[in-house]
């Protein structure tokens, strides 16, 4: 198969980045104190009240002109909660034990206890969390009613290595090869039956969320720690895999989350232990990196990881993508439209805990324009760190807003319908889950 290597037309309005970066440092240390427009007014809800259409008939009577007439019930939901509440809608947190840290696969009191208090937004399983189906589906199920409002319920299913149903025998999970081999295979259908399968498996076991693709291109000889996790060494194979294997994710009811914004194939570090470092001009990543991600948007992805990656040329305080105003608010949100859920990636991992203090980490990627802060090490303390920022003023009223109706429109969607409503897209069938997989 032949593919063409022009640029994607949809990344030339990118290119005003090139005059923007050059003096963007000033500006972004003067964005992070004055922040966004504060609403004048708001109205105080004096209570929590119960999630039923009647409560959220008050709220309409309550705040007035101030709620679209259209609300849907998950964002009253969360109108309903209190800021402290509010800001647990924005981490997405470990199924451990509070006592000693062990992955859970059930859940106690002690986690329950802690698990109320903080109103997590989300989970997130690995394969330490699960035993079969019939363990991991009474886990999940079990999760979703300790919050007031329904959490996203993640994991990493990439296929190949990256693989937590596999990783478990006892899943009895069904095989997909490494996207190096989907990828070098030329056929879109093969991504599309990769997403699908995955999705299926998901679907059943009550997942919402998956951290895949890998929307990364591998750059032979750079040191890059992506290896066969990424379809290819050409931007155009790898865009059109990964949205095919996203469309069919998202198809299914399944949130796809594309990754590691803005690309680690020819980044030279492992993020996961040690700092890590995309050294490429603004040009070549527009040619190269930004492409799959800029398809993904124009297929209207549900959501973008960033990585620790640091991108000199596009923040020269050198913050790693994951904290950075610029990449995160300046480059993906107004520059390149992105419309959906940013998730920051692990906050455990090296790429930032061996520089910056833990507990602080959600707040940085808050700041930089993170909507779901994944993996905080220490939740409890971090949202109080949060709390004061807003009551300082720091953090602006409305920027917790903007985060809070991103998520709360991610979970109408994806969590609150009753009958799957696969989303229209114009790509060749899938293969059939019965049929002959070439793999297998």
């Amino acid at each position: 198969m032949v593919y063409k290597r022009d640029m994607n037309p949809l990344l030339l309005p990118v290119f005003a980045v090139i005059i923007l970066f050059n003096s963007c440092t000033s500006l972004q240390e003067k964005q992070k104190t004055d922040g966004l427009p504060v609403r004048s007014t708001k109205t105080e809800i004096p209570q929590k009240a119960d999630s039923s259409p009647a409560s959220h008939e008050n709220l309409l009577r309550e705040k007035g002109s101030e709620i679209i007439q259209g609300i849907t019930p998950m964002a009253a939901d969360i109108e309903l909660m209190d800021r402290r509440e509010k800001i647990g809608q924005l981490f997405m947190v470990e199924v451990r034990d509070p006592r000693n840290g062990k992955l859970l696969t059930k859940i106690d009191d002690s986690f329950r206890e802690w698990a109320a208090d903080l109103q997590p937004g989300g989970y997130i399983l690995f394969a330490d969390n699960l035993v079969n189906p019939e363990q991991t589906m009474k886990l999940i199920t079990d999760l979703k009613a300790l919050t007031t409002v329904p959490p996203f319920v993640a994991l990493d299913e990439e296929g190949g290595v990256v693989s937590r149903l596999n990783a478990v025998p006892g899943m009895k999970g069904v095989p997909v090869p490494a996207a190096r081999v989907i990828g070098s295979s030329g056929h879109v259908t093969q991504a599309q039956w990769a997403g699908r399968t995955i999705a299926r498996q998901l679907k059943d076991l009550g997942f919402s969320v998956n951290f895949a693709p890998v929307a990364d291109i591998h750059i032979p000889g750079s040191g890059g720690a992506i290896g066969e996790r990424s379809y290819g060494t050409e931007p155009q194979i790898v865009s059109e895999m990964a949205v095919a294997f996203s469309r069919a994710l998202e198809a299914e009811g399944i949130l796809s989350v594309a990754k590691h914004f803005p690309g680690h194939g020819a980044a030279y570090g492992d993020s996961h232990t040690e700092k890590t470092v995309l050294d490429a001009s603004l040009n070549l990543l527009i040619q190269r990196e930004l492409v799959p991600f800029t398809s993904l948007i124009g297929q209207g992805i549900g959501g973008i990881m960033t990585g620790h990656i640091i991108v000199p040329s596009l923040d020269s305080t050198e913050k790693p993508a994951s904290l950075s105003m610029n990449i995160n608010d300046t480059l993906l949100r107004n520059y390149m439209n992105y419309k959906g859920l940013i998730f920051t990636d692990s906050l455990r991992m090296g790429g930032v805990t061996a520089f910056y203090n833990t507990a602080e980490l959600p707040l940085l990627a808050f700041e930089a324009g993170a909507d779901i802060l994944l993996m905080p090490v220490s939740p409890t303390e971090s949202r109080q760190i949060l709390l004061k920022a807003l009551e300082s003023g720091r953090i602006p009223e409305q920027r917790l807003d903007d985060s809070l109706k991103r998520i709360a429109a991610a979970k109408q969607k994806f969590l609150a319908r009753k009958n799957k409503t696969p989303a229209p897209y114009e790509l060749l069938p899938l293969l059939p889950l019965e049929s002959s997989c070439p793999w297998r």
